[in-house]
């Protein structure tokens, strides 16, 4: 891939810990690119923004002796950074009024930053919203499954109870509960029955999404970076650790390289223009008809495993995305086999 390095810099914010973004800073740094990568949790022991109207009207973050002119950005990846880390010596109420105050400011500073943003925590942060998405899927003309979102018991046992077909439970976020002292548990897809009638009262406890479940020859995960998109086929319904929710199985089943027929991407297009993002992963089903059935789109979701099994350029093609900087502009799309 031939893109030249950009004058202008690159801002990266992510955690100190995010292999995904490694390879990515190589490309750039091997392509001549000024790189900074920060995580928000240095504001504000080690980080600084400032931001002032006079004088040339300064807009700048200054992390250990390296300064980045945020008006002379190429592109910012917004990747998971984590929370800003006060001082332990403030009380509680002072760093709840510290992080608001750290929040609307650097937001706002941010937000001002005219460049390409893959993606703008913004637009991530709506994008991300599950009943949104299938609002707007169901909008450009995509099927989804027939989803109940609710907190009430009767409601979930009418579903269930009516249902001619499986019904499955999902968390709307990535289902991943903190247990004191050990390791992260994650909830999988899971087909419900008779066990959800007999504990329905339970699901008062938060909001629930039940969907029906949907026939499948196989399922796509689509990585989409800019106007190049990723398409690829897991053959799911070959194992059963793989068959309700393909995150059962490290080592997946992949299928053939299968692009994705015109209307999929039009109509996928039409979603992400509405969702306002530039990266994204979506996963569909496929059914044995061959109908395409969208599940999610995922603003942050990862790619390099992806990388790693099939040998897809996806951290190349960000660091094209990068150095190319914006505006953004929708367009022609590139499916990329393996």
């Amino acid at each position: 891939m031939s893109t030249s390095p950009s004058d202008r810099g690159i801002l990266i914010l992510t955690q100190d810990f995010d292999p995904t973004v490694d390879p990515v800073v190589r490309t750039l740094t091997a392509r001549g690119a000024d790189v900074v990568r920060v995580d928000l949790s240095y504001f504000p022991q080690t980080l600084t923004f400032t931001t002032s109207d006079f004088d040339g009207e300064r807009r700048r973050l200054l992390h250990r002796g390296r300064e980045v002119d945020l008006d002379r950005l190429s592109g910012v990846w917004y990747r998971r950074p984590t929370a800003f880390r006060f001082h332990e010596q403030m009380s509680e109420a002072e760093q709840q009024f510290a992080r608001n105050e750290a929040l609307h400011g650097i937001g706002g500073i941010l937000r001002g930053t005219d460049c390409l943003w893959v993606n703008r925590p913004d637009a991530d942060a709506v994008a991300e919203l599950k009943p949104y998405q299938l609002g707007l899927a169901k909008q450009v003309g995509m099927r989804v499954p027939r989803t109940l979102l609710t907190n009430d018991p009767d409601e979930v046992r009418a579903m269930v109870g009516a249902a001619d077909a499986p019904v499955v439970y999902k968390a709307l976020t990535g289902g991943v509960i903190h247990y004191p002292g050990a390791f992260p548990s994650g909830l999988y897809t899971t087909v419900v029955g008779d066990e959800v009638l007999a504990n329905a009262d339970r699901v008062r406890h938060t909001l629930c999404m039940f969907q029906e479940y949907v026939d499948k020859a196989y399922e796509v995960r689509l990585t989409v970076v800019g106007n190049t998109w990723f398409p690829v086929v897991i053959d799911s319904q070959t194992l059963p650790t793989t068959s309700v929710d393909w995150r059962g199985e490290n080592h997946l089943p992949y299928g053939p390289y299968k692009p994705l027929p015109d209307d999929v991407v039009a109509k996928t297009q039409r979603l992400l223009d509405r969702l306002g993002i530039v990266y994204a992963a979506l996963d569909f089903i496929v059914t044995p008809e061959g109908e395409y059935v969208f599940l999610e789109v995922n603003p942050g979701g990862q790619f390099m495993w992806l990388q790693h099994d099939l040998g897809l350029p996806m951290g190349e093609t960000i660091a094209d995305l990068l150095l190319a900087g914006g505006p953004f502009r929708r367009g022609e799309v590139t499916q990329v086999g393996y």
